[in-house]
């Protein structure tokens, strides 16, 4: 992503969990604007990184962020509301074996969140080994057995890490979560309490015990 001040980076990231924010309306406009670009996401990562206490890395190609405690990669995988209720999915597009190898070499951590309307519903993050077999799965029928170069959409869903034990919780709005059905009723459930997701940091929303 493109590099941001830090001041920028600010309006950017209290404008996306909600805060007030003094600034000028054209500017507060034009955030609304790009953070609803369905063909950009490049503001919906910065927010996902840094909400999520990492580091963004500067530039489009490569990954997305960065562990400052332990300069372990971050990839922020965004998705925004368009209407219909979010699988808590994501994809590699483009994907091959060398990539999802190198990926496992590099212990990558998947940093996934959710926008709903310009503001932050949740960030969850997951390792690497939660989807890997379920990627390999489809490199061998696209490539292998299909004689493709490559997979154009490699693809997961909630159940592929909702389970394991990578899982990490750094932040819900419960509110968005809940509204509109944004998330499908299976992914809602995980979301708002099952044991695996009881590792919130100090900083997330309190859950509410039912819709």
């Amino acid at each position: 992503m493109t590099e941001i001040s830090a001041a920028l980076r600010k309006i950017i990231v209290d404008k996306a969990l909600g805060k007030d924010v003094v600034a000028d309306p054209l500017l507060l406009e034009l955030l609304d604007v790009y953070m609803n670009d369905v063909n950009s996401s490049t503001l919906r990562e910065l927010v996902t990184i840094e909400v999520a206490g990492y580091e963004s890395i500067p530039g489009k190609l490569g990954r997305d962020g960065i562990d400052p405690t332990n300069n372990k990669p971050k990839e922020a995988k965004p998705k925004n509301f368009t209407g219909k209720a979010s699988n808590g999915g994501g994809c590699f597009n483009d994907y091959t074996m060398k990539r999802l190898n190198k990926d496992i070499d590099d212990d990558l951590d998947i940093v996934h969140s959710l926008f709903v309307d310009g503001k932050l519903a949740y960030i969850i993050e997951f390792n690497i080994d939660a989807i890997k077999d379920h990627l390999m799965e489809q490199i061998i029928k696209k490539c292998v057995v299909g004689k493709n170069d490559y997979v154009r959409t490699a693809s997961w869903s909630y159940k592929y890490w909702v389970n394991h034990e990578s899982l990490k919780l750094h932040y819900i709005d419960p509110t968005l979560v809940t509204k509109s059905k944004t998330v499908v009723r299976d992914l809602w459930t995980a979301l708002m309490g099952v044991d695996t997701l009881k590792t919130v940091t100090e900083d997330a929303a309190v859950l509410p015990d039912a819709l």
